[in-house]
């Protein structure tokens, strides 16, 4: 059967897309690295000249009640974009999915069909299959836009290469491209896979407190993985560790903002300067309201990236968007990040700063805290929230609040707290007078 794409109706099983704009053109229905429920998966992509926003989309199949595309998820001209059952590469296989849809729709391994529809309701795109091969996805060999109906007609073939866990698949890929090791969503509380290499220089975790003067900033690497946090009030400086660390052209996974003042974000907008051909996978911060020319220009960046589907923006108070307070990242190498959520009733910037914990792949053998400029007010707060029961506050270095102000340490917080080595991060000069010496007494 072969029908154009705006006329379809529901349960309908393919046709060409009329539109040159979004296809299906991959689909995993019966995975075997891990259960249908985790592991299901289907690949689309944008045929089209301009971005394709898939919010109020629905996804729909032939046994269950179709499922409404609520996040933000744009898909740029040429892009290829994975909707998955479970969006966590640790539980799904390896898989790195733009988003998780959960238990519906779920595909069956023979005589199912699978429909996309815009918010309109209209029927953008549907396959129809027979059957299915145990660890294999089905993928388009040709141009998606020509018809397409019926997996496993000729426009068809099992994938043969290889992802995550040892599935065969492309996701998020041209059919046939192999995929780059995965690294898992922020949603993720669970280790990944081994990677490649286990030994010593795949598992090292290495923290360097970078040298920005009076402001903050911090980068993390682990077994591939790379995490900023804060960049300091000087773009020009920031620019040039970013040059000295070798990062221009790379992938920064993960990109904390702790709070919205100068000395922690003006450096991060070196990030997004075109010509370091950097690429960011997540940001996040609070979003608060904040008057501050330069943090406006940084976030245009970042909503402009996230509107094209290339970064993930998400707000700290919510950090694994799902309502929990602690959100986990596992890193290549098996080193965790937990994201926090701040003092919801902040009454300043400073107290309204994103607490992290870093644990290293043997939580034995490193542990870090980092909470950018909390104050009293938020250290009680901490206390308040069970931090100190989970994720545990307890470590091993502890980057001072605040550059080493008064107003950033309490007894109660260096007993929860109970580090081994403190990091200041200050101009040598500064109006401040940090560290301040009450601080230096304290710690």
């Amino acid at each position: 059967m072969s029908c154009r794409a705006d006329r379809r109706v529901a349960g309908s099983a393919g046709g060409e897309v009329v539109h040159g704009r979004v296809a299906i053109d991959e689909i995993m229905v019966d995975p075997r690295a891990t259960s249908d429920a985790a592991g299901e998966w289907f690949e689309i992509v944008n045929l089209g000249a301009s971005a394709v926003s898939l919010r109020g989309w629905t996804i729909a199949s032939g046994n269950d009640a179709p499922r409404r595309i609520g996040a933000s998820l744009s898909l740029a001209p040429g892009a290829y974009m994975v909707l998955a059952r479970d969006a966590s590469p640790a539980r799904n296989g390896g898989v790195r999915a733009a988003w998780g849809y959960g238990g519906s729709p779920s595909f069956a391994n023979s005589n199912d069909w699978l429909a996309l529809r815009d918010a309109r309701g209209t029927t953008v795109d549907s396959i129809g299959w027979r059957g299915a091969k145990p660890g294999a996805s089905w993928e388009l060999v040709d141009d998606p836009a020509h018809a397409h109906a019926q997996v496993g007609d000729a426009g068809w073939r099992w994938a043969t290469t290889s992802f995550g866990r040892g599935d065969l698949g492309t996701p998020g890929l041209p059919n046939g491209r192999a995929p780059a090791p995965p690294v898992p969503s922020p949603r993720d509380s669970s280790p990944p896979p081994p990677p490649a290499d286990t030994g010593a220089a795949a598992r090292e975790l290495v923290v360097r407190v970078l040298d920005v003067g009076q402001g903050d900033a911090t980068y993390i690497s682990n077994g591939g993985s790379r995490v900023i946090v804060d960049g300091g009030p000087d773009p020009v400086r920031f620019g040039r560790l970013l040059d000295s660390l070798g990062l221009n052209g790379t992938t920064i996974d993960v990109v904390v903002l702790s709070h919205e003042h100068y000395d922690h974000h003006a450096g991060l907008r070196e990030l997004f300067r075109s010509s370091r051909h950097i690429t960011v996978r997540y940001f996040f911060e609070n979003q608060d309201p904040f008057t501050n020319a330069a943090l406006e220009r940084l976030r245009d960046s970042v909503v402009a990236r996230s509107e094209r589907g290339t970064l993930v923006y998400r707000d700290t108070d919510d950090p694994c968007g799902d309502g929990r307070p602690v959100c986990t990242i596992t890193m290549r190498g098996g080193a965790k990040l937990h994201v926090m959520r701040p003092n919801p009733r902040g009454t300043a910037p400073n107290n309204r700063s994103t607490p992290l914990k870093l644990v290293g792949p043997d939580s034995a053998s490193f542990t870090m805290w980092l909470a950018g400029d909390a104050e009293h007010e938020e250290i009680d707060w901490f206390r308040q929230a069970g931090y100190a029961g989970a994720p545990g506050m307890r470590v091993d270095v502890l980057k001072a609040d605040h550059h080493g102000s008064c107003n950033g340490v309490s007894a109660w917080y260096l007993r929860a707290t109970d580090p081994e080595l403190v990091t200041f991060s200050v101009g040598a000069r500064n109006t401040y007078g940090h560290a301040h010496e009450q601080a230096k007494r304290l710690y």
